[in-house]
C-alpha cells in the first residue's frame, strides 16, 4: 500500500500517477492477491504508471486513511521508518510550505 499526494517516489516510480499535491486528497495504491512472480512482472510498469490497470491493483482517494493489519507492519514516510500499524493519516491543507 502506498499513500501519496505526489505521483512519484523512489527514482521516478509513478506509484500514484494521478496524485496532485494541491487537490486536498491522498491517492492510495493498494496491491492485493499478487504472487511474487506476478509482482516481478508488474513492477516495471509502475515506472510509467501503467501498473494501475492490473486487476490486483486498486486505486482510491481520500482525505483520511486508517490502516490496520493483522500484525504490526512498519510504516515509512519518505524512506524513513515512522511507526507501525495501526496508523491514521490525515491530509491537511497548507500544512507544509514548500519553496
Amino acid at each position: 500500500m502506498a499513500i501519496a499526494n505526489i505521483p512519484n517516489y523512489g527514482g521516478g516510480i509513478k506509484i500514484c500517477p494521478e496524485a496532485c499535491y494541491n487537490d486536498e486528497l491522498f491517492d492510495i495504491c493498494i496491491v492485493h492477491d499478487l504472487t511474487k512472480w506476478e509482482l516481478l512482472r508488474t513492477f516495471p510498469k509502475a515506472y510509467k504508471g501503467k501498473h494501475v490497470h492490473h486487476p490486483s491493483v486498486t486505486m482510491i482517494r481520500g482525505r483520511q486513511v486508517d490502516v490496520t493489519t493483522e500484525w504490526p507492519v512498519l510504516v515509512q514516510g519518505d524512506g524513513e521508518i515512522l511507526t507501525k500499524t495501526p496508523v491514521n493519516v490525515t491530509i491537511e491543507k497548507n500544512a507544509l510550505l514548500i519553496i
